[in-house]
């Protein structure tokens, strides 16, 4: 399993989903992305074009090392033919890219203009041969959380058309960073050849997998914008945490571990139209879950 944290960010920005699934049996890696970080933070572009390859190499990286006699302690204890790739918000971006979402000839433009260049990210552009040689079939299920980049035009139909591993999108119909109608919901509804879900916090913004700020975010004198690098303004970050939690593993257990849990993602859409399996009686409201077989 890898996770994917967002621009800035860090390894530690979705612990609380990384230790659960770890508890779960899944061996998972965690990255910091150079000149992505908090403390290391760079220009906008390196982030652009690095984010999916970083996927890759990690994955690549993980292989190796689990292969017997490579003297890692991860020989012989993960399976990389069967990888699933969690991103959130630029790490969506890169994991909707790495798995077969290439770039839009509008999101190259885009991407030209703002790094004055930036040609390398025409190796990442949808219908050319040298994108379709990185496609990855280890990579079994993806789950994205506000993926970054529909509103600016990053894809359009074409390159989601690439999308077709199973999808478990979640979102805030309030997203002011990636969006929701032209952002998060937008690439559900458009790729097509996907088996995809999209969990919806009702009234949310952006930051729907981070941990609870932590306390230093909180001291006096600071601006609510160090708060809100993690937090909703409306959702409590820790019911939002243990929701995610319980989607991911159950998505995961699914088409990573074979498992029998449909009866936790076949629900009604909207949450006040029946009790949803794993929640007590109103306690799933503000909560929709979409669900789309592959075309």
């Amino acid at each position: 399993m890898i996770i994917s944290h967002g621009y800035t960010g860090s390894r530690y920005l979705l612990t609380y989903l990384a230790e659960n699934l770890a508890s779960k049996g899944y061996v998972v890696a965690s990255i910091d992305h150079t000149e992505s970080t908090f403390r290391d933070a760079a220009g906008f572009p390196s982030t652009l074009y690095h984010r999916p390859l970083d996927q890759l190499f990690v994955l690549d990286e993980i292989d190796r090392l689990s292969q017997a006699g490579s003297g890692n302690f991860l020989a012989g204890l993960v399976d990389a033919k069967n990888t699933g790739l969690i991103g959130y918000s630029m790490g969506g971006y890169g994991a909707l890219n790495a798995t077969g979402a290439g770039f839009s000839p509008k999101a190259l433009q885009l991407f030209r203009s703002v790094s004055g260049g930036c040609e390398a990210l025409a190796e990442r552009a949808a219908g050319t041969e040298a994108y379709a040689k990185t496609q990855d079939e280890r990579i079994k299920a993806v789950v994205a959380f506000a993926p970054w980049g529909m509103n600016v035009g990053a894809w359009d139909s074409t390159g989601l058309a690439g999308l077709t591993r199973p999808t478990f999108f979640v979102a805030g119909s309030e997203d002011d960073i990636s969006g929701y109608e032209k952002g998060t919901k937008a690439i559900y509804d458009g790729a097509l050849h996907a088996n995809r879900y999209l969990l919806t916090y009702q009234n949310a913004r952006h930051n729907v997998a981070p941990n609870p700020a932590p306390p230093e975010a909180l001291a006096a004198g600071l601006p609510i914008d160090e708060y809100l690098r993690y937090a909703d303004p409306i959702w409590d970050s820790r019911r939002m945490n243990n929701i995610n939690q319980h989607f991911v593993t159950a998505f995961l257990g699914i088409y990573l571990k074979k498992q029998d849990l449909n009866e936790y993602l076949q629900l009604k859409e909207k949450s006040v139209d029946g009790i949803w399996k794993g929640f007590k009686p109103r306690t799933s409201i503000g909560l929709e879950l979409r669900h789309h077989d592959a075309n």
